[in-house]
């Protein structure tokens, strides 16, 4: 309903323009539409990553002991104090991996999602 006004607008702007009004009304109606499309691949990368960040917090909370077990065979540098779970701390979590393993966020996610 929010795009269907300003198409609207737009159209009866353009039935009591000049040639040249219109087409800088044109312009305008593609630049609205372009900034549109990016504020909506945005959103949905947005949405993406919560989603994500939601299953993975899933799958701390329902086999953290045993994705824990492979982490400390393949990272022997990790201490029990890194990967130390606890319930709504995820975030405490990733940071102290981060740091020790000294990988991005969206790295130390891949490497519990690989596990």
């Amino acid at each position: 309903m929010k795009t269907i006004i300003p198409i609207f607008i737009v159209s009866l702007a353009l039935v009591s323009c000049d040639r040249q009004e219109r087409a800088e009304i044109q312009e305008d109606a593609r630049e609205l539409a372009k900034d549109v499309k990016e504020s909506a691949t945005e959103l949905t990368k947005e949405v993406k990553d919560a989603t994500n960040y939601e299953a993975n917090k899933l799958k701390l909370k329902g086999t953290w002991h045993e994705t824990k077990g492979k982490l400390k065979q393949k990272y022997a540098e990790l201490t029990e104090d890194d990967l130390l779970y606890e319930e709504g701390k995820e975030d405490e979590l990733y940071g102290r991996l981060q740091k020790r393993l000294g990988k991005s966020r969206e790295e130390v996610e891949k490497i519990i999602e690989e596990q």
